[in-house]
């Protein structure tokens, strides 16, 4: 590499790398808060969220909307993963309770607090996360994980997806994914950013990994384009998470203290 060349290219690195620090400033000033969510209220607002049903994949096979797994108690979101006693027609050995707000409350270009605390249950799997809340087109994929956490494991994982990540061989291609340290069966609060040119994570508001957008790089950033819906889930048992092998550990349980979002001014 020609001196020029290893100028032009520190010049480069030292622009990205100040774009991304003023982006993914801890608590950068700038930001308004637009929405919260305290569950303050004696029932789920229904006008917000909605109980998330049985669907096919691994985090929502589980999922049942019955009253009992998701529910406000104390001020909180209680999110639960039972034994199925079987009573009506669900057959899984299973059920778990989350909501969403598809289609009802999504933000674009914002930054989401949200304060939880879940048990240690083997086969658990709680998630806080998010999801366009529009139709993309294929190929593309869209989808951060602001929190999720895996049996006793003493970390939490926060991952950006796309088609990009899963599916594009790229030797260059930058950490996607992160496994934090955080205060095992406490509260914590799980942020995230996103940003035109990054989308950044926090733990308490410590910085915990920043993903950056590369030029010219097909499917590699889709989630400035999209305004996104928020997902809060109790799953029990998945390929990541291995079996419920332990029922004596359940009920599994989630709950969320409340959820901030906030955008540039």
């Amino acid at each position: 590499m020609s001196d020029m060349k290893r100028f032009v290219f520190f010049l480069t690195l030292a622009a990205v790398m100040v774009t991304l620090l003023s982006s993914c400033a801890v608590h950068p000033s700038g930001w308004k808060l637009v929405w919260k969510e305290d569950f303050k209220g004696k029932v789920i607002d229904e006008r917000v969220w909605s109980r998330i049903g049985k669907g096919p994949s691994d985090w929502d096979d589980m999922m049942s909307l019955r009253p009992d797994l998701a529910y406000i108690e104390d001020g909180q979101l209680v999110l639960l993963g039972k034994e199925n006693d079987k009573s009506g027609t669900d057959t899984t050995p299973f059920v778990t309770g989350g909501i969403w707000s598809s289609h009802k409350k999504s933000f674009r270009l914002a930054r989401f607090d949200i304060r939880a605390r879940y048990n240690n249950v083997q086969g658990f799997w709680p998630a806080l996360w998010l999801m366009p809340d529009t139709v993309v087109p294929a190929p593309n994929y869209a989808e951060i994980d602001i929190m999720e956490h895996v049996n006793f494991e003493t970390v939490a994982h926060q991952t950006v997806h796309s088609h990009y990540t899963l599916h594009i061989n790229d030797e260059n291609k930058p950490k996607q994914t992160v496994a934090a340290e955080f205060n095992v069966n406490d509260w914590n609060t799980y942020s995230t950013e996103i940003h035109p040119d990054s989308i950044c994570f926090f733990i308490n508001g410590k910085k915990t990994m920043t993903y950056p957008r590369i030029a010219d790089k097909a499917y590699q950033f889709p989630w400035p384009d999209y305004p996104f819906y928020i997902i809060l889930s109790n799953q029990l048992g998945g390929n990541w998470v291995g079996p419920v092998n332990a029922p004596e550990q359940l009920p599994s349980e989630l709950r969320v203290d409340w959820i901030k979002v906030y955008t540039r001014h």
